[in-house]
């Protein structure tokens, strides 16, 4: 078992990680709705496409949208075994 201590490290590892993730693609982006609307979503999923983390910034509609993609979509398009470390996985088409 986990102690709580140790999973509030993971937890906030989890959010800081989703959270630069949202910064970079704000950043990055070259639409006014992503750079000041935050009309985006981040997150981190485990194997099964299930969502761990999602960034504090992004809407609704986005968040469950990716949530779904992943697990119905890329999970079954990328299998794990077909990743290697380092990979990232990019989507603008839920």
């Amino acid at each position: 078992m986990i102690d709580s201590i140790l999973l509030e490290v993971f937890w906030k590892r989890l959010i800081s990680i989703v959270n630069e993730q949202a910064a970079a693609l704000i950043h990055s982006s070259f639409t006014t709705l992503v750079r000041e609307a935050g009309d985006l979503s981040a997150g981190v999923f485990d194997a099964q496409g299930r969502m761990l983390a999602q960034a504090v910034t992004g809407t609704p509609g986005h968040i469950n949208t990716m949530a779904n993609c992943v697990r119905d979509h890329v999970v079954k398009q990328f299998p794990i075994d077909s990743l290697q470390p380092g990979d990232t996985i990019i989507t603008n088409d839920p």
